[in-house]
């Protein structure tokens, strides 16, 4: 799979970028509850999105994330709130945006 990686940052820019990114809700929320991360500038950096096969009511047993730029991985982590997912997800992508090309 081929992606555009933009030149790699820093550690210190990658931090700052995902310091000031804010979580909300994706244009899409209303059919497919995601959530965003976004950069200042409106990039969105990590995806949020609920996790299902839960034995709850509803089946949803938490939150999962994915960054854009790579696309969906498939993981089976999760975690408990959309925050944490966000946070995982943040640090993901400061691995991404770090790594050697």
């Amino acid at each position: 799979m081929t992606t555009n990686r933009p030149k790699r940052l820093t550690e210190a820019k990658a931090r700052a970028i995902a310091d000031t990114a804010e979580l909300a809700k994706a244009a899409s929320w209303s059919t497919t509850n995601e959530w965003n991360v976004t950069a200042d500038d409106g990039t969105v950096l990590v995806v949020v999105t609920p996790s299902y096969g839960g034995a709850t009511r509803s089946g949803r047993n938490g939150w999962k994330y994915y960054l854009p730029a790579i696309g969906r991985t498939g993981t089976r982590d999760r975690w408990p709130t959309r925050q944490q997912a966000a946070v995982q997800g943040l640090m993901a992508w400061i691995r991404w945006a770090t790594a050697a090309r």
